[in-house]
């Protein structure tokens, strides 16, 4: 073995182990709020499994500088100089050699572990850590269960458990009626938190959830201490005639142990029930009523939007090369079904279904992760039209540039800023088809009315699309006056089509 090739092994060997052991305390450090206060989320699922998920998010970040360092950025060229020139001792042939092929591996390499360590929401390595951290540790689970405790009516609790809970105070300080009242009343407040200290109560008896109550980040004597002391402070503001300041001072204190409660008792729900039918069971059982982000059958309204798209390529074409051939241009007529129907059928899957198909997963994340109800989340609407307009950017500068410029030196960033405009259709439908699904019909609603709306979708959409079409394709030359026609014609149809694909029937959460 030569010197250059121990040395490179032992430089890979090194940059392979900081990467693995970067990557361990990353995926160790991350916490998750469950309301105010950071947990730890290898407390929502056995020990083993949470292992798997460390071992498979450094064995990958490991193998990632490995392949970077080895194969794609080799580092070899710089050891190789640098070794060579240190035996000869020649300095200037060094420095000489310090090139782009020499140092930016180097760069790359340390700026892969900087990003492995670098705990940032700008961060894309994190991305992808907090979804093998969600795919283990399921904190995202807690978090919806957390959510779901916090904003639960307690008025449908059974009689017995809310006579259980007044028998086990120290001070007498709840009465029947509290379940019942407002839930910005200090009376509803305690109760809630009774409610909440009796179920942890139950799953402190129990030895195989001891580690939870002697883990210091969730604070089981903060509660206990604060929980004691509530109830005297309770028993005494209702003997106490009104006072607004120490009101206001007990409602905050209440609701800062409603959010320790509620922490603790999602970890211990999401920890100790065997499927998720048993998560739910546990929440509804104290008042929970958690919003259903998902619609049902997903992959069913991917594939309608797929078609819809398909179709309107399709039909869209075939009527523009009509019209062009018998209107326009009868002595320079164009081919029907021609391959180009195929390769358009190709673009406009990828650049308008796709980010479709990320709204579907993105709705889902955030509703997990959102606590009070609206009807309308516009902040999410205009995040799903930025993603919608990134993505098929991206994709419009890597497909045209890649297969029909055919372009030897290509530029990423300079092609995105090229191709903007064939963005913008993409990223108006993903912020319709957002707003949509929260405007689901009546299922009840007759089969004429969804037709009507179809239809008025369709034109309206396609109104739409040849507006922002005849922009997107201002700068075509004339000679190809032809290509302008046909590809505003084919936008019409299919972008009207897609928005009148855009039909859900999901029941509301509160109907």
């Amino acid at each position: 073995m030569t010197a250059e090739l121990l040395i490179l092994s032992a430089v890979q060997l090194l940059g392979i182990g900081a990467a693995f052991l970067l990557a361990y305390r990353s995926f160790e450090k991350r916490r998750i709020k469950l309301g105010a206060e950071p947990t730890l989320p290898q407390y929502f699922i056995d020990r083993n499994t949470y292992t798997a998920g460390i071992a498979f998010y450094c064995t990958l970040m490991a193998t990632f500088y490995g392949l970077l360092t080895w194969q794609w950025l080799p580092l070899e060229p710089l050891v190789t100089l640098t070794v060579k020139s240190l035996r000869a001792g020649d300095w200037v042939t060094l420095l000489n050699g310090l090139g782009g092929s020499t140092l930016v591996p180097l760069i790359i390499a340390a700026l892969l572990l900087f990003f492995i360590a670098w705990e940032s929401k700008f961060n894309p390595l994190l991305i992808l850590r907090d979804s093998i951290h969600d795919a283990f540790a399921i904190p995202t689970k807690a978090v919806e269960v957390y959510n779901a405790l916090v904003t639960s009516r307690l008025s449908a609790i059974d009689d017995r458990l809310k006579e259980k809970i007044a028998a086990r105070l120290l001070v007498p300080s709840i009465d029947p009626g509290d379940f019942q009242k407002s839930d910005a009343t200090v009376e509803y407040k305690w109760a809630h938190n009774c409610l909440l200290f009796d179920e942890i109560q139950n799953y402190a008896e129990q030895t195989s959830f001891r580690r939870f109550f002697n883990e210091p980040s969730l604070k089981w004597g903060e509660i206990c201490i604060s929980y004691n002391a509530m109830s005297e402070r309770v028993a005494v503001w209702k003997e106490a005639e009104p006072h607004y300041t120490k009101t206001v001072k007990l409602l905050k204190d209440l609701d800062h142990l409603t959010g320790l409660l509620c922490r603790l008792l999602a970890s211990l729900i999401v920890f100790g029930s065997a499927n998720e039918n048993d998560i739910w069971s546990a929440v509804k059982r104290l008042g929970g009523n958690v919003r259903e982000a998902r619609l049902e059958h997903t992959y069913r309204y991917i594939l309608l939007f797929t078609a819809a798209a398909a179709i309107g390529v399709m039909l869209g074409r075939e009527i523009s090369v009509l019209l062009h051939n018998t209107f326009l241009f009868p002595e320079r007529p164009l081919a029907h079904f021609d391959y180009t129907t195929l390769r358009w059928v190709a673009y406009a899957i990828p650049m308008y279904v796709l980010p479709i198909a990320l709204v579907f997963v993105s709705r889902t994340f955030v509703f997990r992760q959102h606590r009070g109800q609206s009807d309308r989340y516009y902040g999410f609407y205009m995040s799903v039209m930025i993603l919608g307009f990134i993505v098929s950017t991206a994709v419009s500068a890597l497909v045209l540039e890649l297969t029909f410029y055919r372009r030897e030196h290509f530029n990423f960033l300079e092609s995105f800023i090229q191709h903007m405009r064939w963005g913008i259709l993409p990223a108006l439908v993903c912020g319709f088809v957002a707003y949509q699904m929260d405007s689901p019909a009546s299922a009840s609603e007759s089969v004429g009315r969804q037709v009507l709306a179809a239809l008025l979708r369709f034109f309206g959409w396609g109104a739409v699309a040849v507006i922002i079409m005849l922009y997107a394709t201002d700068d075509l030359p004339v000679e190809v006056s032809n290509l302008r026609f046909t590809l505003v014609g084919t936008a019409f149809f299919m972008i009207g089509l897609l928005g009148a694909a855009a039909y859900f029937q999901t029941p509301r959460a509160d109907d």
